[in-house]
């Protein structure tokens, strides 16, 4: 027993020290991609690496936070198909502080502004703020960056493209890199993508060591729940709920929607409970290995007879144009004939720089999906990455993404490979008695059969009888290893703005620590109380805090932020009481209501006015009503752009966009450009 302290410490030491051994690497592996990186570059990265684990106690604080709350990240990136690797950009942006405002008014996890989380789908108002949600926020931060993706068809410029928006990264990235699953990182590439892999280098190899103050649970809000309510439900302290829950305004949870609560819990037993039960349901993980179906794979309709094979033909391959390849085609000489570019065909297949076609094989003429019709693959003799992925028709870097694998590493024999989930890092990899290989022709799309239960829209149905087929289930195992503990922490934290293009420090003072999990004192601003607040209703829900208003008729160039700043409104404020949309489009001559100001002359209908006597008339109304600075609309001409805008009027690219919400730099002519006087 006396032997147990000491190996303990040998243990405890090494964590201790193991974030200021973080050494930047020449090649670093993001979202299957190689970047490399430059001796520059991989000193600019080193730098800030270093910053951030150079306090050994504010690194480990931080840890904690990101080790409580990623693997409900993980979960979420995993559910929207959305690369792993961007969990830590939330450490970026946030320090995973829920309640975190950056300088230009960014909030939450993923420092969305008003703007951009209305449009991607997060509840901004008076009752609930979804930034604040991990589970919300996380789920609308990985649909923004596949978006972008669908773009440029690279992950590194999707994560700039987070924090300039799509018309600022097209500043900052180079056109002939679309596509490309490799990039070389230089002192020149763009800041924030720089920070984003230094913290990657800093926290990818000590995630999961930390202790955890707490084990965040999560709890899918039902009609008339409240947060004390779940409180003496789950046995935590109702002040503790709440710290935990800030996107909520209220104690009565809205009844709109299901939203997710995070209960924070310190209790072994339950613990341990929860655990097993997770545990328990990965025993009947999603979809079956059905060996006898798969072996009909790949699909082909019209494949050449054995008589007319000496020329290439058009056929489809699990639902996606292909060709048939002859023998004596190179692959120049088919992509020509399929009428694409040669980059193009060897990018759709996988293809590398001098490899070749194989007779008789069928080749792609579009790009694969990022998964398959089936869930699991056995894997046979002689089957390699490369053949499986042409075998479902996925893409190889995610097909190697899925199965937790790094190119060129091949499987072995009956290895169980996931083809439409990534398989979680608790779940042990699986292997399989190999099915015997049919080496016959490719199968017609009419023999086969449905093998998913989930509707999707390129499932293919028949007729065939399953119930005959054997399926075997996949099980895996989960791995616990709870450690709870206590910690206090104050942090000044430097978070970038998601549609800036410079950096905001914020203070974040860290407060759930300081809450006792058995004995809580409760804080005075924790929540806005009332003495019956079980009992506050939600009445009229959609409409804000309304001061007088009065009805404005929309004009050429306005737009939902435009009119929101001009009369001292929140855009969710002007959505809710007009009851709109951020996706509605505005139509000249619509009549809105808007905050009443005495000042302001809304044009009769009588009133023949043009565009420019209307500019002129607006000059008055763009007054902010919060101090006595003067603003003017500016109507965009031919030739303007918004640095000559900048030099104009003495402000700054940045000012201009953050008072008309863009993302770029792109003008319009006759858009009216918001300039604040100062």
């Amino acid at each position: 027993m006396r032997l147990k302290f000491p190996l303990l410490l040998l243990f405890i030491y090494p964590l201790c020290f193991i974030a200021n051994a973080q050494q930047v690497p020449s090649r670093i592996a993001f979202a299957n991609m190689d970047l490399r990186l430059t001796s520059d570059a991989i000193r600019d990265i080193q730098a800030d690496v270093d910053a951030l684990t150079r306090s050994e106690k504010y690194f480990q604080k931080k840890l904690e936070r990101v080790d409580m709350y990623m693997p409900i990240i993980e979960r979420i990136f995993q559910e929207e198909g959305l690369p792993e690797d961007f969990k830590y950009l939330v450490i970026q942006e946030s320090a995973l502080v829920s309640d975190a405002v950056s300088s230009s008014n960014a909030v939450g996890f993923w420092q969305f502004k008003e703007i951009s989380g209305l449009e991607n789908n997060l509840r901004i108002d008076r009752y609930v703020d979804e930034r604040m949600n991990i589970v919300s926020s996380s789920r609308a931060a990985a649909n923004y960056l596949k978006s972008h993706n669908e773009y440029f068809d690279n992950w590194a410029y999707a994560l700039i493209a987070y924090q300039r928006g799509r018309g600022g990264a097209m500043d900052v990235v180079d056109e002939s890199n679309f596509g490309k699953d490799k990039l070389k990182i230089t002192s020149e590439t763009y800041w924030y993508l720089k920070k984003y892999l230094a913290h990657k280098v800093a926290f990818e190899n000590v995630l999961g060591t930390s202790k955890t103050p707490y084990y965040l649970k999560e709890v899918s809000s039902k009609k008339s729940d409240n947060l004390k309510t779940i409180a003496k439900q789950e046995e935590v302290p109702y002040e503790l709920l709440v710290e935990y829950n800030k996107w909520l305004k209220r104690s009565k949870i809205p009844e709109d929607k299901e939203y997710t609560i995070v209960v924070p819990l310190s209790n072994l037993e339950k613990i341990t409970k929860l655990q097993n039960q997770k545990e328990a349901e990965l025993d009947h993980l999603p979809g079956d290995i059905n060996d006898k179906e798969q072996q009909k794979f790949p699909l082909v309709d019209h494949y050449p007879s054995k008589s007319d094979r000496s020329i290439p033909h058009k056929v489809e391959i699990n639902g996606l144009d292909g060709i048939y390849a002859p023998a004596g085609y190179t692959v120049q000489k088919l992509a020509e004939v399929a009428g694409i570019e040669q980059y193009k065909f060897r990018k759709f297949n996988d293809l590398k720089i001098r490899e070749e076609l194989t007779t008789g094989r069928i080749y792609y003429l579009r790009r694969k999906r990022n998964r398959a019709k089936f869930y699991y693959h056995t894997v046979t003799e002689s089957e390699t990455m490369w053949d499986i992925s042409q075998k479902y028709g996925v893409k190889l870097k995610k097909l190697y993404r899925k199965n937790r694998m790094e190119p060129p590493a091949q499987p072995r024999v009956g290895r169980v490979l996931w083809l439409r989930q990534n398989r979680p890092a608790n779940v042990e990899i699986e292997y399989r008695t190999a099915p015997k290989v049919e080496k016959d022709e490719p199968k017609q799309q009419e023999v086969i059969e449905t093998v998913i239960n989930e509707q999707q829209p390129d499932t293919i149905h028949n007729n065939h009888d399953s119930s005959k087929n054997t399926i075997n289930p996949i099980h895996g195992k989960l791995k616990d290893s709870i450690v709870i503990s206590s910690s206090d922490s104050l942090i000044s934290e430097t978070l970038s703005d998601s549609n800036s293009t410079e950096v905001d420090t914020v203070l974040i003072e860290e407060k759930t620590e300081d809450i006792d999990s058995t004995e809580v004192e409760v804080g005075k601003n924790i929540i806005e109380e009332s003495s019956k607040e079980e009992d506050i209703e939600f009445e009229n829900e959609n409409e804000s805090v309304q001061a007088d208003l009065m009805e404005y008729t929309i004009r050429k160039g306005d737009t939902f932020f435009s009119i929101a700043n001009r009369f001292n409104m929140k855009i969710s404020n002007l959505l809710s009481v007009n009851e709109l949309n951020i996706r509605d489009t505005l139509s000249i001559g619509q009549i809105i209501k808007v905050n009443k100001v005495e000042y302001f002359e809304n044009p009769s209908k009588e009133e023949s006015q043009t565009d420019d006597e209307a500019m002129k008339n607006s000059v008055s109304e763009a007054a902010d009503q919060s101090n006595d600075s003067k603003a003017i609309e500016h109507k965009v001409e031919s030739g303007d752009t918004m640095y000559a805008l900048a030099r104009k009027y003495n402000v700054s690219l940045k000012d201009i966009m953050e008072w008309n919400n863009k993302n770029d730099y792109t003008l319009k002519e006759g858009e009216l450009i918001l300039i604040k006087q100062k």
